[in-house]
């Protein structure tokens, strides 16, 4: 399961993020999956909130260099 909150960082559409939480086993997957609507619209203001800190930092280098930075790994994820 996967809940996820998107956002572009400019007018136009190339700085686009996704932030997500996603389960990675199926034991998980069944506790998430088992919560009522409640419980995931909290999770998703707490992603949208998450995002908004991330904006915070990414948005001014954005709108700074105003171009698509080179791509790279931040070790998240991987």
């Amino acid at each position: 399961m996967v809940i996820a909150c998107e956002r572009y960082l400019d007018e136009g559409t190339q700085h686009r993020l996704t932030l997500e939480l996603a389960t990675r086993t199926l034991s998980m997957h069944a506790v998430l999956a088992a919560q009522p609507p409640e419980v995931h619209q909290r999770l998703q203001e707490v992603l949208v909130a998450a995002l908004d800190q991330v904006a915070a930092v990414l948005g001014p280098v954005v709108r700074e260099h105003g171009r698509t930075p080179e791509t790279s790994s931040f070790g998240c994820g991987t």
